[in-house]
């Protein structure tokens, strides 16, 4: 087994541990629909220069997809900020639970990395975000101040290129890893293969440690009945 096979083994058994389920799959549900709701409300609005929909598109949805991360990381318990990432006057939901860390992006193609962001840097580096000087810690819960073992990302796009609801649709989102510069990604996780992992890593039945001879006996005792 080389460190790849050995970094998603961990990876995935950390995120069963430490994370709902559930969040996974409404996260999923969610993004489809904000993908669908935000081009329909850029596609009505009267006061914008149609070559410019594209562009006010993508602005308007990462702010919905900060918004759903919130929203869904709420509802399931894993404590988020919307303050503690600062960079260029604006701020980056931040969601966290045991040793699992994420935010979420845009790529053009699933595979893609996203624009550089120092933040993501210093996250990937597994820096600890207590001491940076750049972070506004404000009334957090005191989770996400805690340093993690895996900062990932929730990384999404569309179907296509075009200002059309086809291919402004959601073409796919998935948990990355990306490397210590931030520069690849060590790891990519279907949301299919995240649900897959909660079902195999699921308690077995228990055991029968019974002796032998035990089980005989109840087995004529309930022979008796």
């Amino acid at each position: 087994m080389d460190w790849r096979e050995r970094l998603h083994s961990v990876v995935l058994s950390t995120i069963v541990r430490d994370f709902p389920e559930g969040f996974w799959a409404d996260i999923r549900t969610g993004a489809r629909q904000a993908y669908l709701d935000v081009f329909h409300q850029v596609d009505a609005d009267p006061n914008l220069v149609s070559e410019q929909r594209i562009d006010t598109l993508f602005q308007v949805r990462h702010f919905r997809m900060e918004h759903l991360l919130t929203k869904i990381s709420l509802e399931h318990g894993i404590p988020c900020s919307a303050t503690i990432l600062a960079e260029n006057n604006r701020h980056y939901v931040y969601s966290t639970k045991g040793d699992i860390a994420l935010t979420q992006v845009y790529v053009p193609a699933i595979g893609a990395m996203p624009k550089p962001a120092r933040f993501r840097e210093r996250l990937a580096a597994i820096n600890d975000i207590m001491r940076s000087p750049r972070l506004d810690l404000g009334d957090e819960p005191r989770e996400v101040l805690l340093g993690k073992r895996f900062y990932g990302l929730l990384a999404h796009n569309p179907a296509g290129k075009r200002f059309v609801e086809s291919d402004q649709r959601l073409g796919m989102i998935q948990f990355c890893l990306p490397v210590k510069d931030c520069s690849d990604w060590a790891m990519q996780l279907t949301i299919e293969e995240i649900a897959a992992a909660y079902k195999s890593e699921a308690p077995s039945k228990k055991p029968d440690r019974r002796l032998p001879w035990k089980k005989r006996d109840d087995e004529e005792k309930g022979e008796e009945k």
